[in-house]
Order: C-alpha cells, then sequence, then structure tokens
C-alpha cells in the first residue's frame, strides 16, 4: 500500500510540473508492415514436455525369498514406482510395493539408480536406497505387528519396444533392520520395540513394464 501511495504521489506532481511545456514529438519512419513482434507463447508448455520426458512409471510383478533361522518365507505381490532421470544415466526413484506369504508385507523406498549399459534397445540399471516396510499377520486370532528399516539393491535389465514402452526383469538383495515389534496373544499385547533378532535379509525379484513421457 505505502509503494502504490508513492507511486500515485509522484504521478500527480509529473503530471502538474509538465502540464505547461510543449509536447515533444519524435518523429521517424514506422515500421515496415510485414514486420511483426512474435511473442513465444509456447515456451511454458514445451519446458513441461522437457521435464515429463525425463519421467518414467513402473508396474508389475514383485517377489521375495526371506531365509533365515527361524524365518521362511516367499512372499509375492506387485509394485509400482517412478524414475526422475538427472541426466543420461544418472536418477532417482521412488516405489510402493505390497507382497503377503504367511505375513503381509508393504514398502516404501527411494534411492539413486544409475544406467551402467545401453545399446540399441537393451539396458541395465543399478539401484540402492533406503526403505520402511510394514509387517504383519495374524493366526488363529494372534496377531504379529513389525516394522522394518530396509536397504534394497538391485539390477535391472530391460528391453524397449518403442522409445516410450519398455519390458524389465530385475534382481536384488534387501536388508531388513527392526525397528518395532509387536504381538498379542490371547488378546493380550506385548511391545518389544526393536529386536535384532528379528533382522532378516534375503533376495528379491520383480518384472513388469515401464513407460517413459
Amino acid at each position: 500500500m505505502k509503494k502504490l501511495l508513492v507511486i500515485g504521489t509522484l504521478s500527480i506532481f509529473s503530471s502538474l510540473a509538465f502540464a505547461n511545456k510543449p509536447l515533444l514529438v519524435q518523429y521517424g519512419s514506422p515500421a515496415p508492415l510485414g514486420e511483426q513482434t512474435v511473442q513465444n507463447s509456447y515456451a511454458p508448455a514445451s519446458q513441461s514436455a522437457s521435464y515429463l520426458s525425463k519421467i518414467s512409471i513402473n508396474a508389475g510383478y514383485v517377489g521375495g525369498m526371506l531365509d533365515e533361522d527361524d524365518v521362511k518365507l516367499r512372499l509375492k505381490g506387485w509394485e509400482l514406482g517412478g524414475i526422475y532421470s538427472l541426466d543420461n544415466n544418472f536418477g532417482l526413484f521412488a516405489k510402493y510395493e505390497q507382497q503377503k506369504d504367511e505375513l503381509k508385507f508393504k514398502e516404501f523406498s527411494a534411492g539413486a539408480i544409475y544406467k551402467f549399459y545401453e545399446h540399441k534397445d537393451v539396458y541395465i540399471t543399478g539401484s540402492a536406497g533406503l526403505g520402511y516396510s510394514w509387517v504383519d499377520g495374524k493366526d488363529a486370532g494372534d496377531e504379529l505387528e513389525l516394522e522394518y528399516l530396509t536397504i534394497p539393491v538391485g539390477l535391472e535389465m530391460g528391453y524397449k519396444f518403442t522409445p516410450n514402452v519398455a519390458i524389465y526383469g530385475g534382481l536384488g538383495y534387501k536388508w531388513m533392520y527392526n525397528q518395532d515389534s509387536k504381538v498379542c496373544l490371547n488378546g493380550i499385547c506385548y511391545n518389544a520395540g526393536n529386536l535384532s533378532e528379528l533382522d532378516v535379509n534375503g533376495t528379491t525379484y520383480r518384472a513388469g513394464f515401464r513407460f517413459t513421457f
């Protein structure tokens, strides 16, 4: 408001100061009729298109094998993810996956990805990241709830049918560190916090389709 008031005051003084002065007329040749100034109204759209071209999304099947002394699981489920390319080789990924066996497994993860091979329609990438997962299960009225900090690493090989559509398969490994544990037996619940005895790890595998904008 103060700025508008100052500008308005200066305008009034300027009009009073130059009211009695003759109007200055500048003579010059008019611009040719054929020349017109064209404004680039497509810049925002082109910038949006360039950002979209750096994004790819994927969906597919995912599974895992956890083999420990007291834990043997064969998890199966699905995944949804996306990658934002920083350049031709490096990128960032984010992913959600949901699996189940005797237990149900949900996880969010994110990290970095590096493309170290690409020839014609074939590519190979490596990835490493951090995730957080929730594991729960029920059996005869008893319940188990676990939370894990995860470190997933993996390799992905893909084949591009078109510049935008590819099929992929991947193998990986995942370390899972227990952060919280809760069990309910006969209606009585116990919260044991984080237990290193519940840390697990195992191999992962995945396959699906990837679409690049």
